[in-house]
């Protein structure tokens, strides 16, 4: 299955460098994608047919993405999402690499990162991400049964589970180190045990869990996250990865995050970050916001179009009010976990301004950090921590 690309005129491009690093999200096909999945947040209308993107505009994205960053940037980050961004066929990728590497000056790595439901991978997709260092994202809602209940087909009759197994042996064969994702909801609150084991047996090595979106279909169909089975499902994993001693040998990023960010006092994800509006989404025409998970008018930044430079939309987006206060709500401000929190993604936040997933978050976070306090917050600290915890010298 490949969605075909339509040609308009050729856009001009004004690369100006941004003075902060940046993201943009990028979409190919939109929402187009080859499964049905209940709790979507980003669905695929039944009455439209998906847009895939613009063909003539890869090549000014690319350069503009490009020229945009910081003069002293070592690394940039393209990030392919959907929908499935599969369905933009192989040859949409091949070229997106030969324009990365056009237009990318000498001594700058590109990284090319991309969330699949991996049911659409074949060997000649796997030799291409290998053969250019893709880092791919599955989507995994846990075991068999589990997975092909709010996973399906476009039909709705068929689970994916299969299908997405095959994928993950081609990565394995192809050795293409993969992150499993997978979104958590209150169905599934007591099932952290089960879940994680099931993706270690299956030789996952890094793990995303992901709150539920209200958004999409989760709101039609019911779907629901209240804060207590949030930190509960989390605080489950983290018991198991504990019991198992699978320190240094299985990442769960929801983990690894909080050591990360209580030694370098750097976020490695916007989610968790002081401020947020420099991980931007692209739609397929152009159209630019301020957050994936907020892809609305207020957060709808303009059209690219060669008009307007790419630093002009990052002034813009974290200039607006949700990336500015997101950590400056009245109850982060005595919270003794603020510190790898900072108030979570303002996707979450009520209509009474608090984050709905605070209390599962405080009870996740502070049992993690309970081992960690000890260690200073600095080279130091974690010098200390590697050699007494991870036996590095």
């Amino acid at each position: 299955m490949k969605i075909a690309f339509y040609d308009p005129p050729v856009l001009q491009t004004k690369p100006l460098r941004s003075a902060i690093p940046f993201h943009i999200l990028l979409k190919p096909v939109g929402a187009g994608c080859n499964l049905k999945c209940d709790y979507c947040y980003y669905p695929q209308s039944e009455q439209q047919k998906a847009v895939p993107m613009i063909k003539a505009m890869l090549e000014p994205f690319i350069k503009n993405y490009v020229a945009a960053q910081p003069a002293y940037s070592k690394e940039i980050n393209f990030v392919w999402q959907g929908g499935e961004p599969l369905l933009a066929g192989l040859d949409f990728y091949k070229r997106a690499v030969s324009l990365q590497k056009h237009y990318t000056p000498q001594g700058v790595r590109i990284i090319n990162t991309l969330q699949t439901n991996a049911t659409l991978l074949t060997p000649a997709w796997c030799r291409f991400l290998k053969q250019h260092d893709f880092i791919i994202g599955v989507s995994l809602d846990g075991p068999e049964e589990v997975h092909n209940r709010y996973r399906h087909n476009r039909k709705g009759n068929v689970g994916s589970y299969d299908e997405v197994i095959k994928g993950i042996r081609l990565l394995q064969q192809f050795e293409i180190e993969f992150n499993i994702l997978t979104v958590i909801h209150d169905d599934v609150a007591d099932l952290g045990r089960e879940i994680y084991l099931h993706f270690v047996q299956l030789g996952g090595r890094y793990i995303q869990f992901q709150p539920l979106m209200l958004e999409g279909d989760a709101l039609g169909q019911g779907f629901t996250l209240s804060a207590e089975n949030w930190g509960k499902f989390l605080n489950s994993v983290y018991q198991q990865w504990q019991q198992h001693h699978h320190l240094g040998k299985v990442f769960v990023m929801n983990i690894e995050q909080v050591y990360s960010q209580y030694f370098t006092q750097v976020s490695t994800s916007c989610v968790h970050s002081e401020r947020c509006g420099t991980n931007m989404m692209m739609e397929t025409k152009g159209e630019i916001y301020a957050c994936d998970h907020q892809a609305d008018q207020r957060h709808y930044l303009g059209l690219f179009n060669g008009e307007k430079g790419l630093s002009d939309f990052v002034n813009s987006s974290v200039a607006l009010p949700f990336g500015q206060n997101k950590s400056r709500r009245k109850e982060c401000q005595q919270c003794d976990v603020k510190m790898v929190c900072q108030g979570g993604c303002p996707a979450h936040v009520n209509q009474s301004g608090r984050n709905q997933l605070c209390e599962g978050y405080y009870a996740f976070f502070s049992n993690v950090l309970k081992p960690v306090r000890q260690y200073a917050r600095n080279a130091q600290g974690v010098q200390s921590w590697r050699r007494e915890v991870l036996g590095i010298r």
